[in-house]
């Protein structure tokens, strides 16, 4: 007996007879040989930690044991001891039914099996319990058993690494296999070997990345043509995999992406250019592989039409300039989408040879180039164009739409032409920055004048109007159908024996309808109405057509001299729309609404025959709500709630048939009639199907994702940076920014928020008139001394109240000696005005927060003050010297958080009176975050251009310099700085700026010396200085 038989028999049977443990393994079906000896040992071991488990374990060992070999044997065995000590229960289910599990499986997959859970239970016994009760099912699953050996085999592999991945290894393989499988006939096993080699290389090398590959398999393969080109992409991916599995798994995902919207054409310039970007090293190309997805993406968006033949152009011009400089290369193709967006094809790769020509050496201006926020990069654009900017008919179209709406518009442009304009807010119609569709100025204008006239019609007639009888009666409606039908739907799931078990509806998952507050319903609006439905993402996309429908239909009505225009439109949209029958399926829906609504009906014969009914239901809706001369907005809606109900009755329809399918499969499958009868009743009604297809697909699309052209760009093109959400009121506007570097101005660069100050306690006012009481009194009464009189004569007019006696005189004697006397006999007398406005902008940085004191030596008795408060005070001091005589002024604060999120913070506008609301304001002024005053500047200063005074004033009150956390150095800052003065000076603006930054005057004279500026050394004494200097700025 060996050693190891020594020690097990002395441990488990000390004390009986040889004959008796001979005996006792006998009826245990155990004989004594290795085997035998190794079981009992286990045996012993669990019956320390359960008995049940230790008699389950011997019951079941002597037929597992004809089917493992010993090494098997004692793994199997390990894994239930190792269950037991979490779970005894656990561990006796398994050694239950682990007969059945082996006895499914072949020997070779037995040991698989069992090796891989043994890797798994380590970490995570749960996930192992869950791999050996499913294998023969994700065998079965997999098809055959050669390929199922090499996925086990494969999550084995990814196990030393992961045993999460590994599980999602199994997870991912049948669905992954399938999609190969669907490649061409199917029977070609090429594919599959090359994607099974791809995911063991995968798993071999960084394991977690085997399993994000087999679902990116899974996804599908219907990109590719036939296995030869399977086996193309996975040799591809696998070159990529000596740079790690990070960058080959995004090289396969980047590859899909171009081959399902380029085809292989764009795939082949594609990969050429990867392989020069993967020269310059991983980290580079790792990163335009992760870009790759999202431009085709914004491509697909904002171009829609031709989208194969922009990429291949894209791809062109960057593998052009890659062959000089890859960086160069790279951000062209970044920003390719921004560019189309307001380019022709010609125009863009003139554009980007331009950028490559002027900063072949200078990374960062071929950064700021191609990403357009140069104004040297904007004028290239706009230079190329050889059709009508938005630019330089903006003038036109304002005046164009201000006379179809009689209020004051703003016009702005828009990132890309969309095929149906948007809703406008009801201030700013955004048209497109270039239009260059038709190949003539003269009709290229007329689209303009088209889409300008239906962002007016939005206004005109009524799209945003709120609280009328006729919106709240359509709201009523439709939130009394929504709730009735989804109690209908609860009641029938309460009813249903399969919910039976639970007591209300929300244990079935079922949310209750939120109620509706009766102040909105008064003021109800479209938006308001659209977020009732349950849907409100196809709602709104349905809303938004219906509703251009409608003010078509109104502008012809209204305004006969528009038809032209709007037919010439209509002609051109006409010739363009594509196939129905070429298009997706949530395509083809939106296409024939669309060519409804907008093309005056579906233009395609072979469409109309193939959808006749569908066609007809949007017919007979349009005509019903919209094409009428007093259709409102509230027709739009339920136009809206019709087409929507059609769209969700035939999806649900098309549940209740599969359903209705599957229970009679279910009870007839052993039928061979009843087989036979499906299928030729699936056979006599496909049409039928394709209908319901039609709207469930076009339905689901839109509710789970529907990226917008905006959406899209932002996310490449800003993804630095993160915008702060706007609240209710907040109004936007985007300056420049001067970058000394570049040479030139950033477009766009600054985002300005202009938020209505927070009020706080008009006390803070109250205590400053208290305690300057005297000093404000001496202020008025100097200020009034600056008001004129109210009449002044002035001489020599040609008419007027009275003559002037010299100048009669005068007559007299010029008449009388040379012929040639003046007619200017006349006194008028005129009111006098100052005629003086001011902004005062103040500094609302967090170095605002410090606290000054005359005496520091006496924190206690004599506190010091804030900066900010001592800046409030000033404030209040000029709102009384300024009521005193008279001048216009505004009262501003600013803070930024990086140049996306510049708040503007407005106390008084010029036109708002010195009221309580204000004092309030002024109390409410406290310090926030940086200082980005370049923003500030221009942003006050595009407010004050418009106030009609002969002197305009921008008083700024700041601690000391600008700065924000990525404002460049202080140089940079410096210099916007200075040139968002100088712009205010060219403005006619005379800016102005108090400091109490001594220490660093030298920095303060080069920022501010070109307009002025005075420094305080004592800032407890701002308050009474501040009118001082006005007053000098002013007389």
């Amino acid at each position: 007996m060996s050693e190891e038989r020594k020690g097990i028999t002395g441990s488990l049977f000390k004390g009986l007879t040889r004959n008796t443990v001979e005996s006792l393994a006998i009826k245990m079906g155990l004989k004594p040989n290795e085997r035998g000896w190794v079981t009992l040992d286990i045996g012993a071991s669990l019956v320390s930690v359960s008995p049940k488990v230790a008699m389950d374990f011997f019951k079941a060992v002597p037929e597992i044991a004809k089917l493992l070999d010993n090494e098997d044997l004692r793994t199997w065995a390990e894994l239930g001891r190792r269950i037991a000590i979490n779970s005894a229960e656990e561990a006796s289910d398994f050694y239950k039914y682990s007969l059945e599990i082996f006895e499914s499986l072949s020997g070779h997959m037995r040991t698989l099996l069992i090796a891989l859970c043994s890797k798994q239970i380590v970490l995570s016994p749960a996930a192992a319990l869950t791999t050996f009760r499913s294998a023969p099912g994700i065998v079965e699953s997999l098809g055959d058993e050669k390929s199922a050996a090499r996925l086990f085999g494969i999550a084995v592999e990814v196990a030393h690494r992961s045993v999460k991945h590994s599980t999602e290894v199994l997870s991912a393989a049948p669905q992954a296999l399938q999609a190969v499988r669907n490649v061409g006939d199917g029977s070609d096993d090429a594919s599959l070997d090359a994607v099974l080699n791809l995911a063991e290389s995968f798993a071999q090398r960084t394991g977690a990345t085997a399993a994000e590959f087999l679902s990116a398999v899974g996804e599908g393969l219907d990109f590719v043509k036939g296995a030869e080109d399977v086996v193309a992409l996975c040799s591809q991916t696998a070159i990529f995999l000596d740079r790690g599995g990070a960058t080959a798994l995004q090289y396969f995902r980047s590859a899909r992406s171009v081959l399902e919207v380029g085809g292989g054409v764009s795939f082949e310039k594609w990969n050429r250019v990867t392989r020069k970007v993967a020269d310059e090293g991983n980290a580079i190309v790792y990163d335009f592989l992760k870009l790759t997805p999202k431009v085709l993406a914004t491509l697909v968006v904002t171009q829609r039409k031709r989208v194969a033949d922009r990429i291949n152009a894209v791809l062109d011009i960057v593998e052009e300039l890659a062959s000089n400089n890859i960086y160069i290369a790279l951000e062209c193709f970044k920003s390719s989408p921004r560019a189309l967006a307001s380019a022709t094809l010609d125009q863009f790769q003139s554009w980007a040879r331009e950028g490559a020509a002027m900063h072949r050496s200078d990374r960062r201006k071929a950064q700021a180039y191609y990403a357009l926020e140069s104004k040297t990069s904007q004028e290239s654009l706009r230079g190329a164009h050889d059709g009508v900017s938005l630019d330089s008919i903006s003038h036109l179209l304002r005046l164009y739409v201000e006379g179809l709406t009689g209020r004051e518009m703003i016009i702005a442009p828009l990132g890309a032409i969309p095929e149906e304009s948007k809703i406008n807010d009801g201030h700013t119609i955004q048209l497109p920055a270039v239009i260059a569709e038709f190949g003539s100025p003269e009709e290229d204008f007329r689209l303009y004048k088209a889409l300008a006239a239906h962002a007016s019609g939005q206004v005109e007639f009524g799209t945003r109007v709120a609280g009328s009888d006729d919106i709240r009666a359509a709201l009523k409606d439709i939130e009394a159908h929504f709730s009735e039908k989804e109690r209908s739907q609860a009641a029938a799931e309460m009813n249903d024996p399969e919910y039976a078990q639970y007591s209300n509806a929300e244990h079935l998952g079922l949310k209750a309808r939120r109620s509706l507050d009766p102040a909105l319903f008064n003021e109800a609006d479209y938006k308001l109405v659209l977020s009732r439905f349950p849907n409100s993402l196809l709602a709104t996309r349905i809303f938004t057509t219906m509703e251009n429908a409608r003010i078509d239909w109104r502008l012809r009505s209204v305004y006969r001299g528009i038809r032209r225009d709007l037919d010439f439109v209509r002609s051109r949209l006409i010739e363009r729309r594509p196939k129905i029958a070429e298009l997706t399926i949530e395509q083809a829906i939106y296409e024939m609404l669309f060519q409804i609504t907008i093309c005056g009906g579906v233009i395609d014969e072979q469409a109309r025959r193939a959808y006749g009914e569908i066609i007809h239901q949007f017919e007979r809706i349009v005509s019903e709500y919209l094409r009428n001369d007093e259709a409102t907005v509230a027709d739009t809606l339920m136009a809206t709630f019709h087409v929507y109900e059609l769209l969700e009755g035939n999806r649900n329809q098309q549940q209740a048939d599969a359903n209705a399918e599957e229970q009679q499969d279910e009870s007839t499958q052993d039928d061979a009639d009843g087989g036979e009868n499906t299928s030729d009743k699936q056979q006599q009604a496909p049409q039928q199907q394709r209908r319901s297809d039609l709207f469930n697909q076009w339905s689901q699309t839109v509710e789970e994702t529907m990226p917008t052209d905006s959406d899209l760009l932002n996310e490449i093109m800003n993804a630095e940076t993160s915008e702060q959400e706007l609240q209710e009121g907040d109004e936007v506007f985007f300056y420049d920014e001067w970058d000394r570097e570049l040479g030139d101005h950033r477009a766009r660069w600054c985002r300005v928020i202009q938020r209505e100050n927070r009020k706080g306690h008009r006390e803070f006012v109250d205590q400053v008139r208290s305690r300057y009481s005297g000093v404000i009194s001496s202020i008025r009464h100097q200020f009034q001394m600056l008001k004129p009189e109210s009449l002044r004569k002035i001489k020599g007019e040609l008419d007027g109240e009275d003559f002037d006696l010299q100048a009669v005189i005068d007559h007299h004697v010029d008449k009388k000696t040379n012929g040639r006397p003046s007619d200017r006999l006349y006194i008028r007398r005129v009111r006098r005005e100052r005629d003086v406005a001011v902004s005062f902008l103040l500094d609302m940085s967090s170095s605002t927060a410090r606290t000054i004191s005359r005496h520091p030596n006496q924190p206690y008795t004599r506190p010091g003050q804030k900066i900010i408060d001592i800046e409030k005070q000033g404030l209040v001091l000029m709102s009384e010297a300024l009521e005193a005589v008279g001048d216009a002024y505004s009262i501003s604060g600013f803070t930024s958080e990086g140049r996306r999120n510049v708040k503007y913070f407005t106390i008084k506008r010029f036109k708002e009176k010195y009221t309580q609301e204000v004092e309030k304001r002024i109390g409410g002024i406290t310090y926030h975050n940086n200082t980005r005053l370049g923003a500030a500047i221009r942003h006050a200063a595009s407010e004050l251009e418009r106030q009609y005074a002969r002197t305009r004033l921008l008083i700024i009150l700041s601690d000391g310099r600008p700065y924000d956390h990525d404002y460049g150095d202080s140089r940079y800052a410096r210099e916007d700085t200075k040139i968002a003065l100088r712009q205010a000076k060219i403005l006619g603006i005379t800016p102005f700026c108090i400091t109490i930054d001594r220490e660093s005057e030298s920095e303060l004279k080069d920022l501010y010396g070109e307009v002025g500026y005075t420094i305080i050394d004592d800032v407890m004494s701002l308050p009474e200085r501040l009118p001082g200097i006005y007053r000098r700025l002013t007389t």
